[in-house]
C-alpha cells in the first residue's frame, strides 16, 4: 500500500489470518482493495474534491467532463450546443461559448425580408426576426409576423 500512497489496514493481526489487509486510496481519492493496491478513482466534476475547480464550468455556463477519473487534472470544459468549439482541459473555454445563432438560422428571416437578432450570444434559443422598418414585428425562432407602423 505504501509504495503506491495508499493506507493499509489489516483488520486481524493474528498470525492465522492472512490475505485479509486492505489497501485504502487517500482523499481525494476513493477505491479500496483487499490484498492488493486499490484502484484509485475521482470525478473532478463532482463531489467534494477540495483540490477540484469544479465549479469552473458550471460558473462560465459550461460543462464539465472527467474522462479518466483515475487521474487528476485532465478534467474538461466544453461549450453547451449549439456551440461547436473544442473542449478546454482544466478549465473554461476561452474566450467563450459564444454562438450567434443568426448564423445558423438567418435564412429564416432573411427569405422574410427580416432581420435577425442574436441578442444573448453565450444562450442557446434566443434569435429572434425582426421585420424591416415601417413593418414591425418579432418572431422567436421564426418568421416574424409584421404589420404595418402607421
Amino acid at each position: 500500500c505504501s509504495s503506491v500512497n495508499q493506507v493499509c489496514n489489516d483488520p486481524n493481526i493474528a498470525a492465522t489470518s492472512t490475505n485479509d489487509w486492505t489497501c485504502t486510496c487517500p482523499p481525494p481519492f476513493t477505491g479500496s482493495a483487499i490484498a492488493g493496491a486499490a484502484i484509485c478513482r475521482i470525478d473532478e466534476c463532482v463531489g467534494t474534491c477540495a483540490t477540484c475547480e469544479k465549479d469552473a464550468c458550471s460558473n462560465a455556463s459550461q460543462i464539465c467532463n472527467d474522462p479518466d477519473t483515475s487521474k487528476l487534472g485532465d478534467w474538461t470544459c466544453s461549450c453547451p450546443p449549439p456551440a461547436q468549439k473544442p473542449p478546454q482541459v482544466a478549465g473554461p473555454v476561452t474566450p467563450s461559448c459564444e454562438v450567434d445563432e443568426c448564423e445558423l438560422h438567418k435564412d429564416t428571416c432573411e427569405s422574410q425580408g427580416q432581420t435577425c437578432e442574436d441578442p444573448n450570444q453565450d444562450k442557446a434559443g434566443d434569435w429572434l426576426c425582426k421585420c424591416a422598418p415601417p413593418m414591425n414585428g418579432t418572431g422567436a425562432q421564426q418568421a416574424a409576423q409584421c404589420t404595418l407602423d402607421e
